[in-house]
């Protein structure tokens, strides 16, 4: 039901756009409700909308398109002033949030094509990229397996994820799945149309109906809408590994990891022994905070592949977010035995052993890490501050 709601409110958004050149005229009340300037509301949906495009494939023109069907309201001055704002917001919440971060910087590189909303994308990707520099920088956990579909598995170079700088504090909860788009009701609808005649006037005229009564209105919007649903048609049922793995990472890119999970599920119903999904499932388990269930995963694809040093990284980085220290050593020690030039790991590791109050032990993990790179900033300032105690 909540599903279909929203789809009814995009689709009530759409029908307005092309009504009245608007993407949202409910928004203030009164008889200016056409043209008065956009709450912050109303940007984060609108904001929410074309995210959802750019995840989706838009091109540049698509983008250019979505702004000037908002008329004055859809001005770069008007949208950069509010990406302050809603920069300020996402950067001071504490929960993580990789995929919006991941869609700003898309969006931002589309939009460099045209002037006229560069300086929008430029905001974006600048907020973007804030976002993700702060959690790949201090999140104890990055889900980084199922960008690599199964064609790229044995090629693909995978950078590791670090974990968090700020150390003598417990590792933070596990990260929070992204906000749901809010969605107006059916009820509130009728109202705002019992409350503005002009507006209830403008849409009797679109639907084509003499009536102005609000639940009429309402009505006819839902009949509309159910005529334009297009018709329930049995899906094909992907019949290798390779199919529903590569289904599942599409459905992770997406976001959804609980699909991406179920998809994997199915992989692995059919091949057990098929590592990649072993490991994605594991990553993705972590993401959600099912630690236990992603340590097993991990360890099924260990039992593998012995030498899956991302496997052991991302199992030591979930028992270090347990405040298992020794056991999460013991994985990052594997990795070294198996590449000594993995400086992650050696930075990992000098994390556990500062937390284990082990500071002369943990200087010299994070030299090591400075040895193999000597520009990894996160080991220098651990470092320095070791050295000033």
């Amino acid at each position: 039901m909540q599903g279909l709601l929203k789809r009814f409110w995009q689709w009530i958004q759409q029908f307005f756009a092309q009504a009245f050149g608007s993407s949202s005229p409910l928004g203030g009340d009164g008889k200016n409700a056409l043209t008065q300037p956009l709450s912050d509301t109303d940007y984060e949906f609108l904001f929410s909308q074309l995210l959802d495009g750019v995840a989706h494939g838009w091109h540049e023109g698509r983008i250019l398109k979505y702004f000037e069907d908002l008329g004055e309201r859809g001005k770069a001055k008007l949208w950069v002033a509010w990406l302050e704002r809603f920069g300020e917001k996402a950067l001071s919440s504490a929960a993580p949030n990789l995929q919006l971060a991941a869609r700003m910087m898309r969006l931002g590189e589309l939009a460099q094509s045209f002037q006229k909303i560069e300086p929008i994308g430029q905001a974006a990707y600048d907020i973007g990229r804030k976002l993700y520099t702060r959690e790949a920088d201090s999140a104890v956990w990055e889900y980084v397996g199922p960008d690599t579909k199964v064609t790229d598995v044995m090629q693909t170079e995978i950078k590791p994820p670090t974990l968090e700088e700020s150390l003598g504090q417990n590792p933070p909860p596990p990260p929070s799945q992204p906000p749901q788009t809010e969605t107006i009701s059916i009820e509130e609808l009728t109202a705002r149309l019992q409350q503005d005649a002009e507006l209830a006037s403008h849409l009797s005229q679109q639907l084509g109906i003499e009536s102005t009564d609000p639940q009429t209105l309402v009505d006819t919007l839902i009949s509309q809408f159910e005529a334009q649903q297009p018709p329930d048609t049995p899906q094909p049922s992907p019949e290798t590994v390779e199919t529903y793995f590569n289904q599942g990472v599409e459905q992770a890119n997406l976001g959804d990891l609980d699909a991406a999970i179920a998809l994997w599920d199915q992989a692995l119903a059919i091949d057990p022994n098929f590592a990649p999904a072993w490991h994605n499932r594991g990553s993705a388990l972590g993401t959600i905070g099912q630690t236990e269930e992603a340590i097993a995963s991990f360890d099924q694809a260990l039992a593998l592949n012995a030498q899956d040093i991302e496997a052991l990284n991302a199992k030591g980085q979930v028992l270090y977010s347990l405040q298992q220290w020794p056991e999460a050593i013991a994985c990052w020690d594997q990795v070294l035995t198996i590449q000594p030039n993995y400086y992650q790991a050696w930075y990992n590791r000098g994390s556990a052993l500062e937390l284990m109050e082990k500071p002369s032990e943990a200087i010299e993990s994070y030299q090591k890490a400075l040895e193999i790179e000597p520009t990894f900033e996160l080991a220098q300032n651990r470092l320095q501050a070791l050295s000033q105690e």
